[in-house]
């Protein structure tokens, strides 16, 4: 995870399963909780496989939300690359109706200009 002035980058590159997308979740909660940080940019594109529909629903409808400290994230921007984005915004969906502020994006300068509209931080590292 890299610290930049009023965000985070959570790169992600391993295997898309529910453990290890839980994982990196805990983490990055984890480490906002320790550097008083509340944006988060989730980068996504150097992992490989992905959820079912099943498994993208529990992960952003019942897992995510429940996890210690999530709600606690300003702004979750997630990353990824064109093919994988109509599954990202199901999961984009699902997370919003329960209460996490989540969008996701395929252009990194789109990600970081969301995360700092009204979050009260104008500097994107």
């Amino acid at each position: 995870m890299r610290n930049f002035d009023g965000h985070v980058v959570a790169t992600f590159s391993g295997s898309r399963t529910p453990e290890a997308l839980l994982e990196i979740a805990a983490a990055t909660v984890r480490h906002c909780q320790e550097h008083a940080m509340s944006l988060v940019l989730l980068d996504l594109r150097p992992s490989s496989g992905g959820l079912d529909t099943i498994e993208t629903y529990e992960m952003a409808g019942h897992s995510l939300p429940r996890h210690d400290g999530a709600r606690q994230l300003a702004r979750l921007a997630i990353l990824d690359r064109p093919e994988n984005l109509e599954r990202i915004r199901f999961f984009e969906t699902v997370a919003v109706n329960r209460g996490l502020a989540v969008r996701s994006f395929g252009d990194e300068d789109d990600a970081l200009r969301w995360l700092y509209q009204s979050s009260g931080n104008d500097q994107a590292g």
